[in-house]
C-alpha cells in the first residue's frame, strides 16, 4: 500500500516562523495526505495564521502544553475522525506521522526524501532529516542524537559544517522530534512520546523503545528541514525564552527520569535512594566547575523525580512493557569513551581559540610585568633590610599574633572578648588573622613579617594587573604599577605597623582586577567577594564606599547582575553579628571602629587627606624640611607640587576618549577622599581616656587608586607627551616617599624586630603554662591619671583585640574593680589587696614607663607596690617596666563568674556553633568558588560573555579610514589603533560600485 502521511505542525507564539512552514509543507514534491496543526494557546497571530492554511484539522490545546502534549493531543484527536475510514480498508496500514515546530521549513524534497529511506529500509520505524541554520544552510544544527554511558543526551553533529561526509551515516540511536517521520503503527505499540518528560529527550526515550522493541531508527541524509535551534519558539516549556538554568534543570529532570525508567527493579530502587546525595557530591562539582547556579536546579530536578512528578514508576513498567532487547543491545549506538573524549576535545580546541584572543594583553612577562616586579623586591628587600632575619615583628599598632593556630581560631566567633570577662562576637579582622596565621601555623606571626616583605610586591604586580585590564601599553601600566607600590600610604602603615591599612592597600587593586570580570565569571565573583570582605575586615570604615561602589557596578553589569548581588553576601554574614551586638549597645557607628590595636594619634583632616598621609606627622616632612635648611616652607605646598602631575593626568583622562573610565576613577577617588576627611572627626574608641579617631590611611589608599586610574586614563590619550609627563608623575610620586621610606634608618619606623613577647620572660613564661593567669598592667599618662588593663596568658596579642572592648562607652564592673585596685596601690602599703587579687587571678603588676609628664605618678606607684605587702619585687625590666608578683599567686581567678567567662569558647554557646558553622561554611563555599579549578570551560563561558567593546577599554580605536584594494576596488572600513595607528579590526565592507 502506498504510504500514507500525516503532518503534524505544533505551533506557539511563532505566527511569523509558521507561514514559512506551513509555505514549505505545500512546496512538498511529495505533499502530506493530511495536515493536523496544533495550536498552543498564543498571544499573536497564530492561531489566526493556522486558519487560513486550511488544515485538516485544527486542535487547541493549553499554553502549558510540551511539544509533546501537542503531539499526543492531535494524534488523538485526528484518530478518533479517522476511525470509520480505517475500519473499512483491507489493506495492512502503511501510515506515518510527520512532526514539525513552528520553524521546521522542510525543503521540497525533504518528506520525498523521508519516504525513500522508509521504502528501502522495511524495518525501519522512525527516521529523521539533517536539521540546517536557516541562514547557512551548510551549517547543520543537529544531525542525529545518542547517549554516553553515564546517560547523558547529546546532539550529534551539531554545528558541524555540512561537506557531504554524512551522506553514508544511517544507523543511530536517536532523531530530533522536528522532522521525525514516525510509522503510526510503532507509535501506537509503544504509546506515543512519555509524558515524563515534558519538555526534552521525548523522541531520544521514544526513539530507545523503538530500537528495544525490534524496531530501527535510521537518519536521511538527502531530507533537509531548517531548525532555528536555541532560538526556535518552541513552546513555553522550552523555547527561546526559556532561560539557560531552567534549560538545566530540564535536561537533568528529563536525565533522572530517563535513567530510572531505562533500568531494572533493583537498580530502579538503589538509583532513587542515591538521588538526594547524589545532589551533595554534584553541588561541589558544580562549584569546582564555576557554576553555582545549577546548584539548585539540580536539587529542584532530583526532588522532581523522586516525588512522583514524572511518574519514573509508571514509564518504567511501559519500558518493560515493550522491550524484546536488553538495552546492552545498543552499546553499539550509544557514544563510547573513546568517542566522547574525541568530542570533549574537539569542544576544548574550540575554548582555547575562544580565550586566545586577546590573552596576550595579561602576558606579566613580555608585558614589562617582570621587571616592575624585580624593582619592587629589590625596593622592598632594601629599605626594609634591618628586618631581615626576624620572624616576628611589633611596633606602633602592630602586635604578634598567638603563638599556635588553636588560639588564632579560638578567637573567632563568639566567646571571650576582653580579659576582664567580657563575652561577645569577634570582629571580622579576627577570622582573616587566623586565616593568615594557618598559612604560617609553625609560627602564626611570621606570616606578618611576610607580609611586611610582600607588600610592596605584591600591591605593585596588583595594580599592574588591573592596569592591564584598560590598557596594552607597557609604559603606562609600569608607570600605574609603580607609583601604587610607591604610595605613601602604604609606606606610613608599614612603619606605624598598620597591618588592616597595609592589607588594604595589597588587596585594593586585586579588587578591581576582580571586580570587572564578576559579571561574567563566578571565580571572579567570589575572589571579589572574598576581597571584599578582607578589605572591610582590615577597615571598616570603608563599608559606605564598598557599598556605593558595588550599587554602581550592579547598575552597571546588565545580563551579570546575579553574581554581582551575590558580591557583599559574604561581608554581610561576617559582620551582621558585630552590627546587632553594636545597635544593642546603642552604638552602631562603633562597627566601623579599627579592629587593631588602639594607637591615638592626629589624623590629617578635610582637603589634606588628598596627600595620602594620615596623620599630621606629615610622614616626616617638616624634619625633613629642617634637615635641608627649608623649615620655614609649607609641607602642603610641596605636596601639591608633587601631586600636580597626576592630577594633571586625570583631568586630561576626563577630557579624553577615555572619559568613562577616568570618571569611574574620580568616583573612586571622591568616595575615598570623603570617607578620609570625615573619619578623622570621628572617634569611637579610646584607650587611656583619649579618644582614639578612625585611621584614615585605608580611605587614602581607596582615593589614590581612583586618581591613578584617571590618570591611566589621561595618559593612554596624550600621545608623544605620555612618556614625559608619566616619568614626571613617577618622580614626583617617588619624591613624596623620600622621608618615610627608609624609616627603617632614620627612626621613624615604630616596627622593629621582635621576640613575640608583650610581657617580660618570667610572665610570659608562666602565662603559656597557665593561660588565665592575669597580669595587671599600669601606664600612668601623667601626673594624676594612669591607664590600668589587665592581660592574661602571656600577654595581648594582636588576634586577641576586639572593637567591643575598645569601643565601650563605659566602666564595665570589672573595669571599675582594675581601677580600685590601682588606686589602692598607691596607699602606700596601708591596704592588702590580696583577696581582690586572688578573685580576678592576677599573679603581675607591672607599672610601665611613661613619658615625662608621668614620671611623678610612676615613681609613686612603684615606691607603693615595693612596700605592699601583698606582693613582692622582680626586678626593673628594660623595655617592660617594673614588675612584681603577686604573693601565693592564683593561677586563675578564684571568683567562680570569672572562671566561668574565662571558660567559654568559641564552641561552647549554641549560638557560637551556630554562628561559627554559618560563617565558616559560607566562606568555604564561597573560596571553592573562586578557586581557579573551572577549567577552561569555565574560562571559556566568562570570555563569550565579554562585549564588543568594553567601557573601560583604553586601546580602542576611535579614528576610521577608508582603504581600496585588490582587483575589484572593495572599499573597507578600517579602525586603527588610538595609541599605535595599527591596523586592528575590519569592522565593515562594503563592494565599491
Amino acid at each position: 500500500m502506498r504510504p500514507r502521511v500525516t503532518a503534524i505542525v505544533v505551533a506557539h507564539n511563532a505566527a511569523t516562523q509558521l507561514e514559512r512552514t506551513i509555505a514549505g509543507l505545500g512546496a512538498q514534491t511529495v505533499r502530506p495526505n493530511a495536515t493536523v496543526m496544533v495550536h498552543i494557546k498564543s498571544r499573536d497571530e497564530t492561531l489566526a495564521v493556522m486558519r487560513a492554511a486550511e488544515p485538516d484539522l485544527l486542535v487547541t490545546v493549553d499554553a502549558d502544553s510540551s511539544f509533546g502534549d501537542a503531539v499526543t493531543a492531535a494524534i488523538e484527536e485526528y484518530e478518533l475522525a479517522e476511525t470509520l475510514v480505517e475500519a473499512t480498508e483491507g489493506d495492512p496500514p502503511n501510515d506515518w506521522y510527520w512532526l514539525l515546530g513552528a520553524d521546521n521549513v522542510a525543503e521540497p524534497e525533504a518528506l520525498a526524501a523521508l519516504l525513500d529511506t522508509a521504502e528501502r529500509n522495511p524495518s525501519l520505524e522512525v527516521t529523521g532529516p539533517k536539521l540546517i541554520n536557516p541562514d547557512d544552510p551548510s551549517q547543520l544544527v543537529e544531525y542525529g542524537r545518542s547517549v554516553t554511558r553515564t546517560g547523558t543526551a547529546v546532539e550529534l553533529h551539531q554545528d558541524a559544517l555540512d561537506q557531504g561526509q554524512f551522506e553514508s551515516l544511517s544507523d543511530v540511536l536517536a532523531v530530533a522530534p522536528e522532522g521525525m517521520l514516525v510509522r503510526r503503527e510503532t507509535w501506537h505499540r509503544l504509546g506515543g512520546f512519555d509524558s515524563g518528560l515534558s519538555a526534552v529527550d521525548e523522541s531520544l526515550d521514544f526513539s530507545v523503545r523503538t530500537w528495544l522493541s525490534d524496531g530501527r531508527v535510521l537518519l536521511t541524509p538527502d531530507a533537509r528541514v531548517e531548525s532555528l535551534g536555541l532560538d526556535a519558539p518552541g513552546t513555553s516549556q522550552w523555547g527561546r525564552r526559556t532561560r539557560s538554568l531552567q534549560r538545566y534543570r530540564l535536561t537533568r529532570t528529563a536525565e533522572l527520569h530517563r535513567q530510572l525508567s531505562w533500568s531494572n527493579s533493583f537498580e530502579f530502587v538503589v538509583r532513587w535512594l542515591l538521588m538526594l546525595p547524589a545532589v551533595v557530591g554534584r553541588a561541589v562539582m558544580h562549584l569546582l566547575r564555576k557554576q553555582p547556579g545549577r546548584i539548585l536546579p539540580d536539587l529542584r530536578a532530583a526532588l522532581t523525580v523522586m516525588f512522583g512528578r514524572t511518574r519514573a514508576a509508571r514509564a518504567r513498567r511501559q519500558f518493560a512493557a515493550t522491550r524484546k532487547q536488553p538495552l546492552s543491545a545498543l552499546d553499539r549506538l550509544r557514544i563510547s569513551r573513546p568517542e566522547w573524549r574525541k568530542m570533549q576535545a574537539g569542544l576544548r580546541d574550540e575554548q582555547r581559540a575562544l580565550l586566545q584572543q586577546g590573552r596576550d594583553r595579561y602576558n606579566f612577562i613580555t608585558g614589562g610585568g617582570g621587571w616592575v616586579l624585580l624593582i619592587a623586591l629589590i625596593a622592598s628587600v632594601i629599605l626594609l633590610f634591618p628586618l631581615i632575619g626576624t620572624g616576628v615583628i611589633a611596633g606602633g599598632a602592630l602586635l604578634p599574633l598567638s603563638s599556635s593556630i588553636g588560639e588564632l581560631w579560638a578567637n573567632t566567633g563568639y566567646g571571650l572578648r576582653d580579659t576582664g570577662g567580657g563575652i561577645g562576637v569577634a570582629d571580622p579582622f579576627q577570622f582573616l588573622l587566623a586565616v593568615l596565621g594557618t598559612l604560617t601555623f609553625w609560627q602564626p606571626s611570621l606570616i606578618i613579617t611576610i607580609i611586611w616583605f610582600l607588600a610592596l610586591p605584591i600591591a605593585t604586580v596588583g595594580a599592574w594587573f588591573a592596569v592591564a585590564r584598560f590598557t596594552r601599553r607597557a609604559w603606562v601600566r609600569a608607570f600605574a604599577a609603580l607609583v601604587w607600590g610607591l604610595s605613601p600610604t602604604l609606606f606610613v602603615a608599614l612603619a606605624d605597623g598598620r597591618l588592616g591599612a597595609v592589607l588594604v592597600h595589597i588587596l585594593l587593586p586585586w579588587l578591581v582586577v576582580a571586580g570587572f570580570m564578576a559579571s561574567r565569571s563566578w571565580a571572579a565573583a567570589a575572589a571579589a567577594s572574598l576581597l571584599g570582605v578582607a578589605i572591610a575586615a582590615c577597615s571598616p570604615m570603608l563599608l559606605p564606599a564598598l557599598l556605593v561602589i558595588w550599587v554602581l557596578a550592579l547598575i552597571r553589569s546588565g545580563r551579570g547582575w546575579v553574581r554581582q548581588i551575590f558580591l557583599p553576601v559574604p561581608a554581610a554574614a561576617m559582620f551582621l553579628p558585630l552590627i546587632i551586638t553594636q545597635i544593642n549597645r546603642g552604638r552602631p557607628f562603633a562597627v566601623l571602629a579599627d579592629p587593631s590595636l588602639p594607637v591615638a594619634v592626629t589624623p590629617t583632616r578635610g582637603w589634606h587627606t588628598v596627600f595620602g598621609l594620615p596623620d599630621e606627622r606629615l610622614g616626616g616632612w617638616p624634619e625633613f624640611l629642617r634637615t635641608l635648611g627649608l623649615g620655614s616652607v609649607d609641607v602642603w605646598l610641596v605636596l601639591a607640587i608633587l601631586l600636580l602631575p597626576l592630577v594633571v593626568l586625570a583631568i586630561v583622562g576626563l577630557l579624553s576618549s577615555g572619559w568613562r573610565l577616568a570618571l569611574a576613577g574620580f568616583v573612586m577617588f571622591a568616595l575615598g577622599a570623603v570617607t578620609a576627611g570625615v573619619a578623622g572627626g570621628i572617634a569611637v574608641a579610646a584607650v587611656g581616656g583619649v579618644a582614639v579617631p578612625l585611621y584614615v590611611a585605608p580611605a587614602q589608599s581607596l582615593a589614590l587608586f581612583g586618581l591613578l586610574v584617571a590618570a591611566v586614563a589621561g595618559a593612554a590619550n596624550i600621545g608623544p607627551l605620555r612618556a614625559p609627563l608619566t616619568a614626571l608623575a613617577l618622580i614626583a610620586a617617588v619624591l613624596v616617599i623620600v622621608p618615610i621610606a627608609p624609616a627603617q634608618y632614620n627612626g621613624l619606623a615604630q616596627v622593629a624586630a621582635s621576640d613575640g613577647r608583650t610581657l617580660p620572660a618570667l610572665v610570659d613564661a608562666q602565662g603559656r603554662a597557665a593561660t588565665k593567669l592575669g597580669t595587671l598592667v599600669v601606664t600612668p599618662l601623667d601626673g594624676h591619671t594612669m591607664q590600668v588593663r589587665l592581660e592574661r596568658g602571656s600577654g595581648q596579642k594582636l588576634d586577641q583585640i576586639s572593637t567591643l572592648a575598645s569601643t565601650n562607652p563605659g566602666a564595665t564592673e570589672r573595669s571599675a574593680q582594675l581601677a580600685q585596685l590601682a588606686v589602692g596601690f598607691l596607699s602606700s602599703g596601708s591596704t592588702n589587696p590580696t583577696a581582690m587579687l586572688h578573685e580576678l587571678g592576677i599573679g603581675f603588676v607591672l607599672v610601665q614607663p611613661a613619658s615625662a609628664g608621668g614620671a611623678a605618678l610612676e615613681q609613686r606607684m612603684v615606691t607603693a607596690l615595693s612596700t605592699n605587702q601583698a606582693v613582692q619585687t622582680v626586678s626593673d625590666i628594660s623595655g617592660f617596666g617594673s614588675l612584681f608578683q603577686v604573693v601565693n599567686a592564683a593561677e586563675q581567678p578564684t571568683d567562680p563568674n570569672i572562671a566561668t567567662q574565662l571558660s567559654v569558647t568559641n564552641w561552647q554557646d549554641a549560638f557560637g556553633r551556630l554562628m561559627l558553622l554559618v560563617q565558616t561554611a559560607l566562606l568555604g563555599f564561597v573560596l571553592l568558588l573562586a578557586l581557579p579549578t573551572g577549567g577552561l570551560a569555565s574560562r571559556a563561558r566568562a570570555a563569550s560573555m565579554v562585549e564588543t567593546e568594553r567601557w573601560e577599554n583604553l586601546d580602542r580605536g576611535n579614528r576610521r579610514r577608508r582603504v581600496k584594494y585588490g582587483v575589484d576596488q572593495e572599499s573597507v572600513d578600517v579602525y586603527s589603533d588610538a595609541a599605535t595607528g595599527e591596523v586592528t579590526g575590519q569592522e565593515t565592507s562594503e563592494v565599491a560600485r
